[in-house]
């Protein structure tokens, strides 16, 4: 089969793509919306681990974090992908990832799911007809019929999926993949590497909460395992460490930046963990950027697809 020949599917209401005994639908369209909550300034949504909120800042940091990492991985994906049909990005956010596959597939229908969907309306990307959006919750499951996509993406979500949901999701990216279907998942550890004394206490504080929400912080190192355990072949893994600060060039530049984003959103979290002030946490985060570049701190990414 010539994909070129092919146009694009609308995706939207295809009962191709959604599971028969499922109630969610390929659009957002009735899809109810978690609640959210208001904390130091910013959305969020409730009742998720995940600690990053909801809002404009956040989309502008997905964006430029996604960037940092077509910059680091010289490119949008690492899996010999050829010439797919369909694809699937799990937890889409602002839908950036999509946008340029598109360009690379033009063929090929790219479906983005998240549990919340409005981050890619307030873009100001125009999306491609062939990119549709929906929005699910991954720990109920994908709705997605058997054998769908020919690529599945997913990339950063430790902090946002309890250790109890990860075999089960895992499970399901195999199902919806068709044989002769490529995996590709991108994580990195929660604590970084060669970090001063007053990093290692912000990070231990981060750790500790991400344990308290079910979080299991080892799974970056294990994804290539996993993938093995549920039943992919032809497995791959990569380690890209990341320079953090000014001393890591453009890169660590980025990634610098792209942290200390984190360390502000999360703040209400640490202060109410650790006990302390808004004042003293702030000044932990600034001598944190300093001890990125006395120590020469660095972060793991990993990459394993089948």
């Amino acid at each position: 089969m010539n994909n070129s020949e092919e146009k694009p599917t609308n995706l939207t209401g295809s009962a191709g793509f959604t599971r028969s005994n499922s109630s969610r639908q390929a659009d957002s369209a009735g899809h109810e919306e978690p609640n959210f909550r208001w904390d130091d300034g910013r959305r969020r949504v409730a009742n998720v681990p995940y600690m990053l909120p909801h809002d404009l800042a956040e989309g502008q940091r997905l964006d430029f974090q996604h960037y940092m990492l077509r910059y680091a991985f010289k490119g949008n994906y690492l899996a010999p992908v050829k010439d797919p049909k369909n694809i699937l990005d799990v937890a889409c956010g602002t839908g950036r990832w999509m946008f340029e596959i598109a360009s690379v597939f033009p063929q090929a229908n790219i479906l983005g799911l998240d549990l919340v969907t409005p981050l890619q309306k307030q873009s100001t990307v125009s999306f491609p007809r062939n990119c549709i959006f929906t929005a699910s919750d991954v720990a109920d499951g994908l709705p997605f019929m058997d054998k769908t996509f020919d690529f599945v993406h997913q990339r950063l979500l430790i902090l946002g999926i309890q250790a109890k949901i990860w075999p089960g999701l895992l499970r399901d990216l195999v199902r919806i993949t068709r044989p002769g279907g490529w995996v590709e998942l991108i994580e990195t550890n929660l604590t970084c590497q060669r970090l001063g004394p007053e990093t290692k206490r912000l990070a231990k504080w981060v750790q500790e909460i991400s344990i308290k929400r079910g979080i299991d912080a080892s799974i970056p190192k294990i994804l290539g395992t996993q993938l093995k355990q549920v039943g992919l072949v032809n497995v791959s893994t990569q380690r890209i460490s990341i320079p953090i600060g000014l001393w890591g060039g453009r890169v660590g530049s980025m990634l610098r930046q792209d942290i200390l984003s984190i360390t502000k959103a999360t703040r209400p979290f640490v202060m109410t963990h650790a006990g302390i002030s808004a004042r003293e946490y702030d000044y932990i985060v600034d001598i944190s950027l300093q001890e990125y570049e006395q120590y020469h701190s660095y972060s793991d990414f990993y990459v394993a697809y089948g």
